[in-house]
Formats: structure tokens, sequence, C-alpha cells
């Protein structure tokens, strides 16, 4: 058996923030525990319903998807009536669940019983508050897709020459752009038509390269500051920068488009640049899981570059980074970001499960992906992409062949194949992925290791096993695993009589945590 607890913070008024404890039955932690000596009371109801996964239910490639729930408590005896008049979204809640002795005892302390959920609280529901209050509750992906990455916006106040960069009115409250990593051929924002200043990015960059028509203008010197740059001598053909601020300016009235090649400060692999994002979103250091974004930059170091000039949120962006090289993005059991990629099972796994464990019917069915269980005999990775397309006209008549073309397309592709699996898969198809790399080398070298993952055929095995209870220890450890303490991405091993006579390795990409009936579902694929 298994006794569920919750901590919910919430904002009370007068009595500033507050936390609140209730179990699924009796508890009270001792003087060495943490916290020391405190009632849990016994009005929880539902502890958790909630369901999550790497990317969408049911498939291997795409942006991560928030998970969402809810906790149910028992407010029949009125003791919840206050919450009623108590803010509680955004705050915190904790979900923890203890084993129990055949007396119905908790085994071991509080602190360390294992954390199924650390998440926000997204609302309270009252709707029936003579008998429950329902918490509406979702992980911290929730956060990152709650509002805009950007929230920097130009004053429309540069209406003179001068060394100001704010653009005109015309620009007023529209979003200044910013750079993650390399970027080619970007419009620049005009924030000073008088002075001929315009920006790449709000955020410091390494080097800025400039073309007119496509034709390199020659670079002049980088200035400190806006007035510096304002007051330099440019000659027409020439630009100038002001890397701290993401500025250039010209020497002279273009004849056709300008854009600008542009790298930021720093690394530009994509987990570091998702860690960028998360920094810059205003999540603190303690919140990003940094060895995992170590280990995804030793597995693929890539160049990656994304501009971002519009109101898309920090969850979209680093969606759209990590779906370069097969990653995701999750809230560990500690509420902290931690990144990955999807990749085939490896290693010892960190539990194995047999046929005496499953609770329950064990469903085993194709990804949902745009292959579904079709194996793909090519798979086309597009990079390089352009962030500003030229027509034949915006282009200057002195660039001619690849690289007059090249401008004229968006992206560049890397493909791999192998046709031998056409001969037994008749219906063998192609797979393509858009990504932010930005190296031929490294495009060829994830398509490659794409192909080997969707070339064969792969299932989803969905099965439910008891939260605490049978030890799932694997062959090849030495240590008891409960299944609430199995993580997303994890290795796991799955025996059956049937289709599974011998262990298979397989990848943890979701779970339903069900506590009211005592299990949780993992869906697993290999």
């Amino acid at each position: 058996m298994t006794i569920y607890t919750i901590e919910v913070q919430a904002h009370t008024g007068a009595g500033g923030v507050q936390t609140f404890y209730a179990a699924s039955a009796r508890l009270n932690t001792g003087a060495g525990d943490t916290p020391a000596n405190q009632h849990f009371h016994p009005s929880l109801e539902t502890p958790a319903n909630f369901e999550r996964h790497l990317f969408g239910d049911g498939t291997t490639t795409g942006a991560s998807s928030v998970a969402f729930g809810e906790v149910v408590l028992a407010n029949a005896h009125a003791r919840y009536d206050a919450w009623a008049d108590y803010a509680f979204d955004g705050r915190p809640i904790i979900v923890r669940a203890m084993q129990q002795d055949r007396y119905g005892e908790p085994i071991g302390l509080y602190r360390d019983a294992p954390i199924m959920l650390r998440g926000t609280i997204e609302s309270l529901d009252i709707s029936d508050a003579f008998r429950t209050v329902r918490l509406r509750i979702h992980d911290r992906l929730a956060d990152l897709d709650a509002k805009p990455l950007l929230t920097t916006r130009y004053l429309g106040t540069t209406t003179s020459a001068g060394a100001t960069a704010e653009g005109p009115a015309t620009l007023k409250d529209t979003i200044k752009p910013r750079a993650y990593g390399l970027i080619r051929n970007l419009t620049p924002v005009d924030v000073n038509p008088f002075n001929l200043i315009r920006q790449v990015s709000d955020r410091p960059c390494s080097w800025i390269f400039v073309y007119d028509g496509g034709v390199p203008l020659t670079f002049n010197r980088d200035y400190g500051t806006v007035a510096a740059l304002t007051n330099a001598s440019v000659a027409v053909g020439e630009f100038a920068t002001c890397l701290a601020l993401g500025l250039i300016r010209l020497g002279g009235t273009p004849a056709f488009a300008v854009t600008a090649d542009v790298q930021s400060v720093g690394p530009r692999d994509a987990a570091s640049l998702v860690q960028q994002i998360l920094t810059d979103f205003g999540i603190a250091a303690s919140d990003i899981d940094t060895a995992s974004i170590a280990a995804l930059t030793s597995k693929n170091g890539a160049s990656c570059g994304l501009w971002v000039n519009d109101e898309r949120t920090a969850l979209a962006a680093a969606s759209t980074i990590l779906m370069s090289v097969g990653g995701w993005i999750v809230p560990n059991g500690l509420g902290a970001f931690t990144v990955g990629r999807l990749e085939l099972p490896t290693g010892a796994p960190a539990a194995a499960f047999t046929e005496w464990q499953l609770r329950g019917e064990v469903k085993r069915v194709a990804p949902s992906d745009t292959n579904g269980a079709i194996p793909a005999y090519r798979v086309t990775v597009r990079y390089g992409q352009l962030a500003t397309v030229f027509t034949e006209d915006q282009i200057a008549g002195s660039i001619t062949g690849a690289r007059r073309a090249g401008l004229q397309q968006e992206w560049q592709e890397a493909k791999a194949e192998d046709t031998s699996v056409q001969s037994v898969h008749l219906l063998a198809q192609e797979l393509s992925f858009d990504t932010c790399l930005t190296e031929p080398d490294d495009a060829g070298a994830e398509a490659a290791r794409l192909l080997a993952i969707y070339k064969v055929r792969r299932d989803i095995w969905n099965f439910r096993v008891s939260v605490i209870g049978p030890s799932y220890r694997p062959t090849q450890g030495s240590a008891d695993v409960f299944a609430p303490a199995l993580k997303m991405g994890s290795t796991i091993s799955l025996q059956m009589s049937r289709f599974l006579p011998t262990p298979k390795p397989l990848v943890i990409i979701g779970r339903v945590d069900d506590a009211v009936a005592d299990a949780i579902e993992f869906s697993a694929w290999g």
C-alpha cells in the first residue's frame, strides 16, 4: 500500500505565503524528519492524476509537451473553505509516495519518499466546495509556455539624428530581436534611419558581417556605445558595429536589401542555447539541470542558430532548437529543467519489468509519427536556414553562380539512406526534419543517426505497474528502484512470455501517474 502526500503553497492575504500539508492516510513526521513534527491532514482523495510525455502522446519527435493533472481534497468537514479566498495560481506543489507496512504505518522518513511530481498550481476549482476542492496543476513546462520569451520593446523615440537606437514611432512597442547562436542573412531592424543604424540583436554578439544585396561590405571597426557608433567616420561601402548592443551602422545608403550574418556571444550547441534561453527567461541557475546540459552537449555539440523576433514563448524557442538534435526538455523530480535526446536504449536498465509485475492489459502500438510503424529508407535533415530569402531582383548584379542561387534558397539539405529497407518494406518512406543546424557535416551526422533509429520498426509498449510494491530490481544492478523514481528518458527492460520472451530494452517516453489506482502507466519505446 501507499501513502500519498502533498505540500501546497498559497498566498493567504495578510498571512502571506503559507504551506499546507495533506495525505491520503494519517501521517505525522518525527522530530528528525523534514519537515519536523508536521501533521498531514488525511483528506487527500485524489493525490495525483497526471500525464506527461517527452514529446506529444505516442510520438517520438516534435516539441516537448506540457503535462497537466489535478489533485482532489475532501472538504465535507469545511477544512478548506478559506481556500476560496487564497491565491494558489503559480504556486508550487509537491506530491510524494510513501510505502506502508502491513499495519498501515509509513516505512522510512518522509524526506526520503520519492517525489512523483513537483509542479505548479494553475487554479483552484471550488465548484463542488461543499464536498471537495480541486487543484488544477501542471508541470513547470507550462511556466515556459505562459508568456513570451522576449519582453523588451522599442520605445519609438528615435525621431531625429543622434545617439539613439530606440526606433522611429512606427517601431514603438514592437519586440526587440535576439540572436541565439549563428544566424545567416537576417534583416536587421532599422532603429535609426537618420544615422543608418540597424539592430540584429538586443544581446551582445561575437561578430556581425553585413551585406548589401548579397555583396559583403567592408568592416570598419567596433565601437563600445551608441554614441561612439553614431559619431564614427564610416565610409560608403563600409559598416561599423557596436557588438555589445547588437548594432550596425552603414557608411552610406544601401542600393539593395541589407542583411547580416550574426554570431551571438557564447557557445552555439543546442543544449547551451537552451540553457541561455532559460536564463534569459528568468529561470534560476539552481532550476537548470546543468549536468544534463553538459551531457547533451557531449552527445551533440553541433552549431545551431535561432533568431527570435516575435512573441514566441520560451518553450517554443527551446523546443525549436532541441528538435534540431532529436532533443526534449522536461522538469525532473526536483523541478529542475532537464534536457536529453531520443536515442536507442543502451546500457544497464534502470529497472527491469517482468510479466508477473504488470497490472492489466499491455498494449503494443505504433508511434503516431508521420511514418507510423513503417520504417524509413531515407532521412533528410534540412539545415542552414536563411532568415531572409531573396528574390532575383533583390540581389546585386555582381553576385553570380552558387552564391546567387543560395540567397534564393531557404534551406540546405543533408540526406542519409538505406535502399535495402525498400526491399523488405514496400511502403518505406522518406522522413524530413527541419533543424537549426548550420553546418553540412553536422546535418549529415544527424541524418545518419536518425536513419539508424527509423529504418527499423519500433513500437511503443504501454503497461501499468504498482506505484510501490514489487521489486523492479534490474538484473545488472544491485539497488531496488521504485516506479515513481524512474526518470523520463530512462532505459528499462520489459519481458513477457508472448512477444518479449527475452528482456527488451526500451526508453520511457511517457507516463501517467494514477494515484487513485495506485499505479503508473509507462509508455516505453524501442
